[in-house]
């Protein structure tokens, strides 16, 4: 039984990698045909600069920087769809060999082959999810760049807007560099419980501090508010050396907050963070948390209710049999991403990412027990 098991796991796995590394060839080679003038003209720009001394050279460093990181972000997005096809390949192969008749010949039912394919499944998925909470958190400020910020030091800056932060402090800054996680034209408006200013403080320029969780200006200067008036006029002390300013508003949730789709690629402890800091809703927050567990779950499921059109004891059509897994698999995954993730009005976070997996459970129950042997 081991051998067997060895024998369709290694296949599997196999079959996993070879559709990844196509998919993944074939889908930057179609952006890199489509945006082939905007990888050209940064290899021109990197050559000027000296970063490289060939332009052939910068052309294929352009497309690794930009297409590296997302290798690991197709992965955590298709980790499923490749299980199904990959599935679909390993029975697939078997069958053509005849290799089930010799497994039912020689008393083995077709179940032991589906429960080797859901567990290397189960550890693809296991590596998904530490691609998404180790992996993806790293590449976070790189996915979000788009193909004419290739080759530009200042590439990913955006100038913050008024920001306010867990304590209602206010934070502005003219231009922020979430890769070097530094902010020129720095404003921070410290406000009472009331929303009254209580201090402001400026700086040409501040840098995060991941350890004390506060901006470390550069010729910062804060003014505090005196609340007396005299002749009709706020009195204020003149301008006092300032060398830091304490928020939450850390350099993630500054780029959340700009980047929608940027808060998917952190993990579930800079989530959390972000919730608390304000710069995400708790339920968003709770709803991608849950999903990503949920997301295994559905994996799962889908490949145990896609396995039985595979595993048939007589001469099959495998077009016929391709084409069913597809249709039933392709669409449930795709529906089911989007209900977990989808805010439901009145539904807790936890109980919309159960539906999907509460209605695919019983039917995968069923597809395997009434799988013939």
């Amino acid at each position: 039984m081991r051998i067997l098991d060895r024998t369709i796991i290694g296949r599997f796995l196999w079959n996993f990698f070879v559709l990844f590394t196509l998919l993944f060839i074939f889908a930057s080679s179609i952006d890199v045909i489509l945006q082939m003038e905007k990888y050209l003209r940064a290899a021109s720009y990197v050559v000027e600069n000296g970063t490289y001394k060939y332009r052939a050279v910068a052309f294929v460093a352009m497309i690794a920087q930009f297409h590296g990181p997302r290798a690991f972000q197709f992965f955590q997005f298709m980790v499923g769809l490749l299980c199904v096809g990959a599935m679909g390949f390993t029975f697939s192969q078997m069958h053509r060999t005849r290799e089930l008749v010799a497994i039912m010949a020689a008393g083995v039912p077709l179940r032991r082959c589906v429960w080797a394919v859901l567990a290397a499944s189960l550890a693809l998925n296991v590596v998904g999810v530490l691609n998404q909470e180790l992996v993806l958190p790293r590449f976070a400020d790189q996915l979000m760049l788009d193909h004419s910020d290739l080759g530009r030091r200042d590439r990913a800056s955006f100038p913050v807007t008024v920001t306010r932060d867990s304590a209602g402090n206010l934070l502005y800054a003219s231009s922020f560099d979430p890769e070097s996680h530094r902010i020129t034209g720095f404003l921070g408006l410290e406000r009472d419980e009331r929303g009254s200013l209580v201090r402001r403080t400026t700086a040409p320029s501040a840098n995060w501090d991941e350890e004390r969780s506060t901006w470390v200006l550069t010729g910062g200067t804060s003014v505090l508010r005196d609340p007396a008036v005299r002749d009709g006029v706020t009195q204020s002390p003149p301008p006092m050396p300032a060398a830091e300013w304490k928020t939450d508003l850390s350099p993630k949730a500054i780029t959340a907050r700009h980047y929608r789709l940027f808060a998917q690629m952190l993990s579930s402890a800079d989530l959390g963070k972000l919730a608390e800091a304000g710069a995400l809703e708790r339920s968003q927050a709770d709803r991608m948390q849950f999903g990503r567990v949920g997301s295994v779950l559905v994996n799962l499921l889908v490949l145990a209710i896609a396995v039985p059109f595979f595993l048939k004891r007589g001469p099959a059509n495998m077009l016929q049999m391709c084409v069913a897994a597809a249709t039933i698999a392709v669409p449930t995954i795709i529906v089911s991403a989007v209900v977990m993730a989808a805010p439901i009005s009145g539904l807790p976070a936890a109980v919309a990412v159960a539906i999907p997996i509460a209605l695919l459970t019983p039917v995968a129950v069923a597809r395997i027990s009434w799988l013939p042997s």
